[in-house]
């Protein structure tokens, strides 16, 4: 019986071989945490690409259709040009490709006659109320999302009914993509006013580009870019800013690289004061929190933000990229080559 027990106490750890077993799984669980971080985000990332690749195609779905791709925003509220906006209705670009998106009963019960926001803060009429659209503006939709945002279909409720609100929301969802606008927002005027300006991007106010007018090659031009709201870390100064997917508020849709020049790209008009706070997920103003203004592109991805070309093809765009490069990029016809980016 002894013999017996003393074979059963051998077997048995001591209180040191117990502590030793428990450091080597703590250091294999923290040699293998990081290495599966970077897996799931990995695997987020080319989520997002695929998201990307399925909004290239609808775009040219789109055009194939129309003859043109759709406009950024209709009717903007922001657009203080009244001789021509007379309706304000804030119909945004991806609202109108909703059957591109296989979302076509959803575009069948969207009334374009009216508004999907009511934000008009310099008087223009507004048509409607945001009541009515209110069923297919607050939808969801998934390809409209970064698997890596935290934020992505978060709901907000704020100034809804109220004209007088730049960011008048009935339950908008949030969404992580933004149409390149080039050197122009939901502030300015239509977008044919811009025909003979460099800073054009491929959408705009009211209107937005032909195939034939991406004269710089849809190759060489970026279509839609990625961006991430909320006011966290690599988000938005304001938690208020978009994108905003198919609620058409203030900062809902441009994707903005502004720069100096009409005429002309180079470092001295763009890169030296716009730069600093317009590249990609470049904290606006050496913001506390390297947090990026209203219309910039950031992402959550580490160092890079994801982006679709006209041509459809898609691309990762280090955060480090030149802004003149990006300029050209975001700039259907501004004449210069693009190279190594």
């Amino acid at each position: 019986m002894s013999r017996k027990r003393l074979r059963l106490s051998r077997s048995a750890f001591t209180l040191v071989e117990l502590l030793v077993v428990i450091a080597i799984i703590g250091v294999l669980v923290a040699l293998l945490l990081p290495a599966v971080q970077a897996a799931r985000e990995a695997a987020r990332r080319t989520q997002c690409t695929n998201n990307l690749k399925q909004i290239g195609l609808a775009l040219h779905n789109y055009h194939d259709t129309h003859n043109v791709f759709p406009p950024a925003l209709i009717g903007s509220g922001r657009a203080n040009f009244p001789a021509w906006n007379t309706q304000v209705k804030n119909t945004t670009g991806w609202a109108l490709m909703l059957p591109q998106f296989e979302q076509g009963a959803a575009h069948s019960q969207y009334n374009f006659n009216l508004c999907s926001s009511m934000s008009s803060p310099y008087g223009l009429a507004v048509m409607g109320t945001d009541a009515t659209n209110v069923a297919i503006a607050s939808l969801r939709l998934k390809m409209l999302e970064c698997p890596s945002s935290p934020v992505a279909g978060e709901n907000v409720l704020s100034g809804a009914g109220t004209p007088g609100d730049f960011y008048s929301r009935n339950n908008a969802k949030r969404t992580n993509y933004l149409f390149s606008a080039g050197g122009f927002t939901d502030y300015s005027d239509r977008y044919g006013v811009y025909g003979g300006d460099v800073r054009q991007g491929a959408f705009g106010n009211d209107g937005a580009a032909t195939f034939a007018g991406i004269t710089d090659g849809t190759s060489n031009s970026i279509a839609v870019g990625e961006a991430t709201g909320g006011s966290g870390i690599k988000g938005k100064t304001s938690s208020a800013y978009g994108p905003w997917g198919l609620t058409g508020t203030h900062t809902c849709c441009h994707g903005y690289t502004p720069g100096s020049s009409s005429t002309v790209i180079s470092a001295s008009t763009n890169s030296l004061p716009y730069g600093n706070d317009w590249n990609i997920n470049r904290p606006y103003q050496n913001d506390a929190l390297r947090r990026t203004y209203a219309w910039v592109y950031n992402s959550m991805h580490p160092g890079i933000a994801s982006f679709v070309l006209c041509d459809g093809s898609t691309r990762g765009i280090s955060q480090t990229i030149n802004y003149d490069v990006l300029c050209q990029l975001t700039y259907i016809h501004d004449g210069n080559p693009v190279g190594n980016y």
